[in-house]
């Protein structure tokens, strides 16, 4: 678990969960806590959302990012916040209905999975502790991942680009797999939301993101560790995915997510008017 004084992380409890399941994010937002330019940035994974505004919970589906999303100032008016973020396949899992759909929307949960709705929505609406409800919705998830539906060719695959960092063709990974790209595609966008190269290209992003924050380098040297050509490709696709420049990017970043191994792309971008 990891606190401040504004939201904590919840870990799943289990390794099989952490399939799935990357963690559970419970904020108690206070006034002008989220600036108008909070922007979730892309990271190809999905999230539900449980949210309590006083007098109803709002439940909704997120899915997969390959774009940065403008929340802005909305989450000060909820009480509490319950984010459930999942692995890029985890909805997948999860919903058993396609991702392709979903990718960069927001969705009512009670419109995609009426009886997932009905079951979080009563573990919010009960629970009377932060860690009561954390443990409430993962038995209910658990349910949800008992029998495995994700290939085993995806599993493969999103593990290769992992760990590569995104530095890999999807020739290669279709050579790994025994699939053809044509194949992987088709998987891709079925249980993630997008196919395999928009993956590869926000995994490589998110790892750029992560030396980033961890430790701020020049960029060129930065664009050589991520495998870009030169330092003009490098500029033009982090602006082409975040919207901002790298260079902009250091000077609005704010509070990154880190459990100890990655840092979950979700970022309060403070951007001046004077772009």
């Amino acid at each position: 678990m990891i606190k401040n004084d504004k939201q904590f992380n919840v870990f799943p409890s289990s390794v099989e969960i952490r399939k799935y399941i990357l963690y559970y994010n419970i904020v108690f937002p206070r006034s002008n806590m989220f600036m108008p330019q909070y922007a979730l940035m892309p990271n190809a994974c999905g999230t539900l959302s449980l949210a309590f505004d006083g007098s109803s919970v709002i439940a909704e589906l997120w899915g997969a990012t390959t774009k940065p999303i403008l929340l802005g100032a909305e989450p000060n008016r909820y009480c509490i916040l319950l984010l459930i973020q999942l692995s890029p396949y985890g909805l997948y899992q999860i919903t058993r209905q396609s991702q392709t759909e979903f990718a960069d929307k927001r969705l009512s949960l009670a419109n995609i999975d009426h009886d997932l709705f009905k079951s979080l929505y009563q573990a919010f609406a009960t629970s009377k502790t932060t860690i009561n409800l954390v443990n409430t919705c993962e038995r209910i998830l658990i349910k949800r991942i008992e029998k495995n539906v994700v290939s085993d060719a995806l599993r493969l695959a999103a593990a290769m680009i992992f760990d590569r960092h995104g530095q890999i063709q999807v020739s290669e990974i279709a050579q790994q797999t025994h699939y053809s790209e044509r194949q992987l595609n088709r998987l891709f966008l079925m249980q993630v939301g997008m196919n395999v190269k928009r993956y590869i290209r926000i995994n490589r992003f998110n790892y750029v993101l992560k030396h980033i924050q961890r430790s701020p380098v020049f960029f060129a040297e930065l664009s050589q560790q991520a495998g870009y050509f030169d330092q003009a490709h490098f500029d033009k696709d982090f602006k082409a995915i975040s919207g901002v420049t790298p260079r902009r990017y250091m000077k609005t970043m704010s509070d990154f997510y880190y459990d100890g191994t990655e840092i979950y792309n979700i970022i309060s971008s403070k951007r001046r008017s004077n772009k």
